[in-house]
């Protein structure tokens, strides 16, 4: 199996490097028989290397459910005590396997566009195929050179190491896979936005087309930080889901800049605008997700998720080189093609907001981007490593925050090219009233300014949304004599992407409404208990009744046995686990949620005499982040969700009315 994986690893790389050749060749011979020929075997060029990566990637989880431990990865990230949940996990456990992984998605993305825009525009589809195909051979050379996932041991062990213990977590089989897509997805974004550069095809058309494929990456990239957000708050045991780690901000920052270029690609597909800046916002996005996965793949920075120091630094730092600097080279060279069509016409306008939430997206990626790096500029440039904490991050990345929601809550009421003050005014009433009356209520109740400004600007953007639910279906009702919330349903039926992402918008605010109460309101504790010892935690009547043994297929250890009394009452088993192949000891915190706060149990340690160490925190309504999360999921599958078109020609062909109307959001 390991000769076989390596051979479709071999071939994969000489036919993505065929397939690249053949589309950028085959473009430019477009129209004659020799060209055609080209590109139809350029894309068949694609199909296969998906095939065969598909095929390696299956011989590897074959050999990893039949540990087969002559293969080096396998036996660094398996063992025959790992259970058939985690074997899995163990293919993007490791450096060469991720790599495999990412590498495969890449080659499934590229097959997709291929098979999709195949017989749509060549003259633009196929430079996108090359570029695609030209990513591929760069990790397809990692894979072949440097970072060997079907390497052989010359005296393969009787048993494997096993999985690193953190990643024993069914949020391992969701954040990776997540994550991945989306810094793969925005592959394809980009690929065709350097298409478009290459053939000079930068109209509202382009935009059109490159939507659903950011949206898709930018979809799976934010679920990925919100389950990895999950995965953190179980496994890691120290009380919270978000530690302004480098690899999550690797995540955060192509996140933040693909949503500033969602926002503003309406704007040009709309108005005919800020076709530069939309241009250098894909650019700058992949930039930012190769730069993500240069982080997490060469320990350049200190992380608890990112992988020991590794060979392929140089590569990905290159790599990375020959992107940005081609991309921005030809970008300027085109720069006069992507001049604007229109103009902002009103500083009270929607394009207008839309344009400042763009200035603040990217001022908060470029502060999140220069706390990360900043331990490592400062031991290139000084020798030692001056690290940034979280207070940084929060004191920055807050009040850019809350303009962002602001801007939201403004972009509801404004419309396109301008707003007349009389309107703006009448629109605004109920979204400030709103926004007044919840700070002026919570002032009288928290006394904490900061808490109330928060969720005073929280309620007047929810305000605005409600709003615009509500005329919708007040609209509708008059007009049509429907239900309310029967007009409210197909108001939002027929009015999808901007309905759709109002409800994304909305999720947002819920989100930060947990990440306020957690963040503002958390306590923690740090105590010894003897058995039989009670003591109250916050509203938590607390009894530490003992040790009891605690043993899994690759650990063993002790849980903490603690009765919660009060209401209905319940019990929490903390443990501490050891884990032999690692010889490291992993706290599994155990928290019991509800709407209002979550009770956070870590045990810490166990003395002889049976007294135990635990820490103790009370996190207050983050329920409401993973409810926000769930939300987001529905709103952006509503936003996407196609509409019934009568052909697929007439859609290619047509700028549609209900689509001009349905960009609100």
């Amino acid at each position: 199996m390991a000769e076989l994986g390596e051979a479709a690893l071999r071939l994969g790389f000489f036919v993505a490097l065929y397939a690249a050749v053949a589309a950028f060749v085959g473009a430019h011979r477009r129209g004659n028989p020799d060209g055609e020929r080209l590109l139809a075997s350029s894309r068949n060029g694609v199909i296969v290397l998906a095939g065969l990566l598909t095929l390696a990637l299956s011989l590897l989880a074959w050999a990893f459910f039949a540990h087969d431990f002559s293969i080096a990865y396998v036996a660094r990230n398996n063992s025959r005590s790992t259970p058939p949940l985690y074997t899995l996990t163990g293919l993007w456990g490791g450096q060469a396997g991720s790599l495999l992984f990412w590498t495969w998605l890449l080659a499934l993305y590229s097959a997709l566009f291929a098979l999709r825009r195949s017989g749509k525009d060549p003259l633009a589809t196929y430079p996108a195929v090359g570029i695609l195909m030209g990513i591929a051979v760069f990790f397809l050379f990692l894979l072949n050179t440097v970072e060997d996932p079907f390497a052989r041991l010359p005296n393969p062990p009787q048993d494997g190491r096993g999985l690193n213990p953190l990643l024993e977590d069914p949020g391992m089989l969701l954040h990776p896979p997540l994550l991945y897509l989306g810094y793969v997805g925005f592959a394809v974004p980009y690929a065709m936005g350097i298409a478009a550069l290459l053939t000079r095809r930068v109209d509202r058309h382009w935009v059109q087309t490159v939507r659903p494929w950011a949206m898709s990456a930018w979809l799976a990239l934010g679920a990925g930080m919100v389950a990895g957000g999950w995965w953190a708050y179980r496994t890691l045991g120290w009380g919270g889901y978000w530690g302004w780690d480098p690899v999550e901000n690797s995540a955060l920052m192509p996140w933040l800049v693909g949503t500033a270029y969602l926002h503003s690609a309406m704007v040009q597909e709309r108005r005919g605008t800020l076709a530069a800046w939309n241009m250098a916002l894909l650019i700058l996005t992949f930039t930012l997700a190769i730069l993500g996965t240069f982080l997490t793949r060469t320990g350049v920075v200190l992380s608890v998720h990112s992988f020991a120091q590794s060979a392929v630094g140089p590569y990905f730092l290159g790599f990375l080189a020959v992107v940005l600097l081609g991309s921005i080279g030809l970008y300027l060279w085109r720069l006069e093609d992507l001049r604007s069509q229109g103009e902002l016409e009103s500083l009270a306008s929607r394009e207008c907001a839309f344009l400042l939430n763009n200035v603040l997206f990217l001022g908060t990626a470029s502060a999140v981007l220069l706390g990360t790096l900043f331990p490592v500029l400062t031991e290139a440039l000084q020798g030692s490593r001056v690290s940034v904490g979280a207070p940084y991050f929060v004191q920055v990345v807050a009040p850019m925050g809350l303009l962002l929601i602001l801007l939201m809550g403004l972009g509801h009421v404004l419309a396109w090219r301008r707003t007349p003050l009389p309107e703006l005014v009448v629109k605004l009433r109920w979204p400030v009233s709103l926004g007044l009356g919840t700070s002026i209520a919570l002032a009288v109740l928290l006394r904490r300014p900061l808490v109330v400004l928060g969720l005073g600007v929280v309620s007047f953007a929810l305000g605005s949304v409600l709003q615009e639910y509500h005329g919708a279906a007040t609209r509708r009702s008059r007009t049509t004599g429907e239900l309310y919330l029967q007009a409210l349903w197909r108001a939002t039926l027929r009015g999808r992407r901007r309905y759709g992402g109002y409800l994304v918008h909305a999720a947002f605010l819920v989100m930060v409404v947990g990440i306020i109460g957690s963040h503002a309101y958390v306590t923690e504790w740090q105590v010894t208990l003897a058995p039989g010892e009670a003591l109250q935690i916050g509203r938590y009547p607390l009894t530490y009744r003992g040790i009891v043994q605690a043993q899994t297929a690759t650990a063993r250890g002790s849980a903490a046995v603690l009765e919660v009394q009060g209401g209905k009452g319940f019990w929490l088993r903390p443990t501490r686990m050891f884990y032999p192949s690692f010889q490291q000891s992993v706290s599994r915190p155990a928290v019991h949620s509800s709407w209002r706060e979550d009770l956070y149990v870590v045990l810490e340690n166990v003395s002889p005499d049976g007294k135990a160490t635990f820490r103790i925190w009370i996190n207050p309504l983050v329920r409401w982040i993973w409810l926000g999360g769930l939300i987001f999921l529905l709103g952006v599958g509503v936003a996407v969700w196609p509409e019934a078109r009568p052909t697929e020609e007439g859609w290619e062909r047509a700028v549609m009315p209900a689509s001009e109307e349905a960009m609100g959001s």
